[in-house]
């Protein structure tokens, strides 16, 4: 039997999503004070009436109204229905006749999740049931003409699989089976729920899935917590957010030593061991040296939407060559250094290039108050308005300069071409520039491209034209499959 839900609860569940929305301005500068006292106003606002199961009528409750207070703050404690190992390839259910345990139950994952929005959810997730585990299949691939462009492969994905997503970024993920977890008000019948799912999609019987209560604490807190920073092993950058104290990130620098440090003694054992006497010498030159040549360079970061927050092990590669022929460059005597991220997100590459030169500054001042320093311009090359206000606030809050553009509308294809010309339409993107003709040039000693091997090949020639002459491209974004395509792209 369907449940039935007034006008009152999908209020209720528009102030909750709104509440849950807020958890995301985590990653943004506004004060958290504030939202937390939007969502205390809704919570006081808001009342959640559910109509009875077996009739029409709304449940009526006299109480007091302390009474009434107590139970509007329990109607916004909320539950999860997680429905478990959906999958595209049996036909199992829970209270099936021949239900086996080992098997999925078949349904059509994204037709789920627009159900359980459409009867009073307040969010809904799918997850793949296989992350991290011995069945997971991964599946890697791009957006392009090679990508699964056959009708008949097509069909036989999707037939095959639970969950396609296609997306023009990052490629077709491919799931075998799904988890999908629903959010509702912890007064929501859940038999009615289950009952409804099979009625609508006329199941032989429900699928199998779980029940909890979701914990009530302060999810922003929650959140910060769990973004701990970002240590890059080998280049020494620490990616550190606005919430995270100093405490929090010399601990996390000191984990990384002792996690180097273990290494380096298990590499010594596994190649022998010098004793003399009594006493086991574990001592590289090497790493000792190149220890002591290398501090940790701090950048801080807002998240958003932008890529590039140090996560991903493309922007750590990169991160690792930044550092790398930055300092080449500054031990070669370079009076200025011209850097170019071409795909620049969040602008983690190019500020990244600046903050190395920027402290080696302030240890010459320290070391030779009247020696030269060197000088960097760094500029950023991006797609997207919304990364370029976002790198810009990233360069300003580090201290150091960098500017971000538009591409070159010259250098353009039709479809990236309309994208540029939409964002500089827009009101909100008044200041946002494309690449002026002065820095349009063959003017940069370095030049970082994280982004995707076809996309790249694609953009050789323009990539090409920025860098001087004996200058260095670093490209990333490559499977090691792609990689001899994309070197052919640039030789």
């Amino acid at each position: 039997m369907s449940s039935v839900v007034n006008s009152a609860t999908m209020a209720s569940s528009i102030a909750f999503f709104i509440a849950y929305i807020s958890c995301a301005l985590a990653f943004q500068a506004a004060p958290f004070s504030r939202v937390a006292q939007t969502s205390t106003h809704y919570r006081q606002r808001v009342s959640l009436r559910v109509l009875s199961k077996e009739s029409s009528e709304e449940i009526v409750d006299s109480k007091d109204e302390e009474d009434e207070e107590e139970d509007e703050g329990d109607s916004w404690a909320l539950r999860e229905i997680k429905f478990l190992e959906l999958s595209a390839a049996s036909t199992n259910a829970a209270d099936d006749n021949n239900y086996d345990s080992t098997e999925d139950t078949t349904m059509d994952v994204r037709g789920l999740s627009e159900f359980l929005m459409e009867i009073g959810a307040c969010s809904v997730s799918i997850t793949d049931t296989d992350k991290d585990t011995p069945d997971e299949d991964p599946v890697f691939d791009e957006p392009g003409e090679t990508s699964c462009t056959n009708d008949v492969e097509d069909v036989m994905i999707e037939n095959t699989y639970a969950m396609v997503l296609e997306d023009r970024a990052v490629g077709r993920n491919i799931w075998k089976r799904c988890d999908v977890s629903a959010h509702f008000p912890a007064s929501i019948d859940v038999p009615s729920i289950i009952d409804s799912l099979r009625y609508t999609f006329s199941l032989p019987a429900a699928p199998r899935y779980t029940v909890d209560d979701v914990p009530d604490m302060d999810w922003i807190k929650h959140v910060q917590e769990s973004w701990t920073p970002i240590i890059t092993r080998d280049s020494k950058f620490v990616l550190r957010f606005p919430w995270h104290e100093d405490d929090v990130v010399m601990k996390a620098c000191q984990e990384m030593e002792r996690e180097k440090m273990q290494a380096a003694m298990a590499a010594q054992f596994d190649t022998g061991v010098k004793r003399e006497g009594a006493v086991v010498n574990f001592y590289n030159e090497d790493l000792e040296q190149k220890q002591e040549e290398r501090a940790y360079v701090q950048i801080e970061l807002e998240g958003g939407i932008a890529f590039g927050t140090g996560e991903h092990p493309t922007t750590r590669l990169c991160l690792d060559w930044v550092r790398d022929t930055t300092e080449e460059l500054l031990k070669s005597d370079a009076e200025c250094i011209n850097f170019v991220d071409y795909g620049a997100g969040s602008g983690v590459l190019g500020i990244a290039a600046a903050a190395v030169v920027r402290d080696c500054n302030q240890v010459k001042r320290k070391q030779e108050p009247t020696s030269s320093l060197s000088s960097i311009k760094t500029v950023g090359v991006e797609i997207d308005a919304d990364a370029i206000r976002i790198a810009d606030d990233n360069a300003e809050k580090n201290g150091v300069e960098m500017k971000n553009y538009l591409p070159d509308i010259d250098s353009l294809d039709d479809e990236a071409l309309s994208v540029v010309l939409r964002a500089l339409q827009r009101k909100r993107n008044k200041g946002i520039e494309t690449l002026p003709s002065d820095l349009n040039g063959q003017v940069y000693d370095l030049c970082a491209a994280n982004i995707l091997a076809r996309p790249l090949v694609g953009l050789a020639p323009v990539l090409a034209s920025l860098v001087k002459s004996g200058g260095k491209i670093g490209l990333s974004g490559v499977l090691s499959v792609q990689a001899e395509s994309v070197v052919e792209a640039y030789t």
